[in-house]
C-alpha cells in the first residue's frame, strides 16, 4: 500500500477504535475483526497482552504505544487525598 494512503487509513482506524472503546470491554468483544477487537481490548484494559495478539505490525506498534501512554497516565496521576469531615470543620 502506498505511503500516502497508509497514514489516512491508520488515522481512520485509530478514530474508529477510539469510538469503539468508548463503551466497555463488552462492546470490544462484539467486534468481528480479531486485530481490531484486540486493539480495542488493549486500549480499554491498558494491557499489552492484547496488543501481542495483533497480527499487523503497524497496529501492534500503535497499540503498544497507546497502552504505555495509558499506563503512564495511570501511574503518574496525582491523587489528592481528601481530609476527613472532622478535620475540614476546624
Amino acid at each position: 500500500m502506498p505511503y500516502p494512503i497508509q497514514r489516512p487509513l491508520a488515522l481512520f482506524f485509530c478514530v474508529f477504535v477510539s469510538h469503539a472503546m468508548a463503551g466497555d470491554m463488552a462492546e470490544c468483544a462484539k467486534i468481528e475483526d480479531k486485530d481490531k477487537r484486540n486493539y480495542c481490548m488493549a486500549s480499554y484494559a491498558a494491557s499489552g497482552t492484547y496488543c501481542d495478539m495483533i497480527k499487523s505490525y503497524e497496529m501492534r506498534r500503535d497499540c503498544m504505544s497507546k497502552v504505555v501512554q495509558k499506563q503512564r497516565e495511570l501511574s503518574y496521576k496525582i491523587v489528592r487525598k481528601t481530609k476527613p469531615p472532622e478535620e475540614e470543620a476546624k
